[in-house]
């Protein structure tokens, strides 16, 4: 038995996409990754751990930098619990610590225990509505001068990239999206038995927000079942594929919409952001029935490039022992000198340290997920010097909180 750890060629990438449509249960849509944007085992040259890695730009508190955006990770049933994927991520991380060209590496975990070990730490939160159409009401309700109309995608795509572009450009943790992204995620075909709409909320000819969603048969009856279904006694739910909206007026306009839709059941929207404004906007907020769930998660492969590609509202310098087996080139101890213009970074004797910290967490306070002094709470940092934390706190904090809108990588 000869195992080797390489990528993927041209003709091994067929059963690349088999091996990892089997695990993950999904179909090859978006069977586009370039081979060389792979990291594979092989066990006398068959597949046996498929890993790859698309080129994505995410929001770091503002900027726009380049990170790898891992995907189709995936074991052959017959090799699992034999360290092939550990090894796979090391020869990754170390090709991308030799590159230089990406310094952060994102993901959407099947199980964040997974993805934990390797250094990797969750950077938002996802919350899910269901709401019933006659609840979807403002106790404070805006007055707006604008229209909403229906959105012709064949001759207005561009509109729809216009105003998720707007929405990002200040954002934390949204990525940039290429065709594929949208043909696969929010534009993605639908079943026959449900239509896809997409309105775009306008002023003065000025497009400030969209939605897109599908309407049809529901699936889940009351629970109260006796023949019909739940509430109004109607069979059909809508579903919000994508949301973004530039002012109140929008959110409030858009929202409207979905309320008048009198025969479906209920609304439901499966990746609202955690600051959603709605929340604050409804009269009976809690008819949402908001759950939440971890949304992606970063790992910081090269520290002393991925920091300073970060915005800082704040000057400051923070002095920390970072513990980094896995990535050990970021092994030790650092002094981080943040500042709106230029930050650096420089290595410094561990007895300078003020904070002991791992990869995980490091990586949910960057984006903001939480602060030092919640990781604190959590056990998640050792503290080696008290007055350090409020400069942590300030220091990183974000314009927004992270929020990242994708499916399809």
């Amino acid at each position: 038995m000869v195992v080797e750890f390489r990528k993927a060629t041209a003709e091994e990438m067929p059963e690349f996409y088999r091996q990892a449509s089997r695990a993950l249960g999904q179909e090859n849509t978006l069977a586009g990754l370039d081979p060389d944007w792979t990291m594979c085992a092989f066990d006398d040259d068959q597949v046996v751990t498929t890993y790859g890695a698309w080129p994505l730009q995410i929001r770091f508190n503002g900027p726009a930098t380049p990170a790898a955006g891992v995907t189709m990770v995936s074991t052959h049933p017959a090799h699992r619990r034999r360290g092939y994927l550990r090894s796979v991520k090391q020869k990754h991380f170390q090709e991308m610590h030799e590159k230089r060209e990406q310094s952060l590496a994102i993901l959407h975990p099947a199980w964040m225990a997974i993805y934990q070990r390797y250094g990797y730490g969750t950077i938002n939160t996802r919350h899910t509505y269901k709401i019933e159409p006659r609840f979807i009401r403002f106790h404070h309700p805006v007055q707006s001068s604008g229209v909403i109309r229906e959105v012709n995608l064949d001759e207005e795509f561009g509109l729809l990239v216009d105003v998720y572009r707007r929405f990002r450009e200040e954002r934390n943790g949204l990525v940039h999206r290429g065709r594929a992204m949208w043909d696969e995620g929010p534009l993605a075909k639908t079943t026959p038995e449900r239509q896809r709409s997409i309105f775009a909320y306008e002023e003065h000819g000025e497009p400030l927000g969209y939605v897109i969603y599908t309407a049809g048969p529901g699936t889940t009856p009351n629970e109260n079942w006796n023949g019909r279904y739940g509430n109004n006694h109607v069979s059909q739910y809508v579903d919000v594929s994508d949301f973004f909206a530039l002012t109140p007026e929008a959110h409030q306009a858009l929202w409207g919409l979905l309320a008048g839709i009198d025969n479906a059941e209920d609304v439901r929207w499966d990746n609202a952001p955690s600051n959603d404004p709605l929340v604050n906007m409804l009269t009976e907020p809690r008819m949402l029935n908001a759950t939440r769930r971890d949304g992606i998660m970063a790992r910081i492969v090269t520290l002393e490039d991925a920091l300073p590609l970060r915005r800082y509202d704040e000057e400051g310098e923070v002095r920390f022992q970072f513990l980094d087996e896995f990535c050990d080139w970021n092994n030790g101890s650092w002094a981080f000198s943040a500042s709106p213009e230029v930050s650096t970074i420089d290595r410094i004797p561990d007895s300078g340290a003020d904070i002991r910290i791992t990869p995980d967490t490091f990586a949910s306070i960057l984006f903001g997920h939480y602060s030092a002094s919640e990781a604190l709470q959590a056990g998640l940092l050792t503290v080696l010097n008290q007055d350090a934390l409020k400069d942590w706190d300030r220091i990183f904090r974000t314009r927004y909180t992270p929020y990242e809108a994708e499916h399809t990588w």
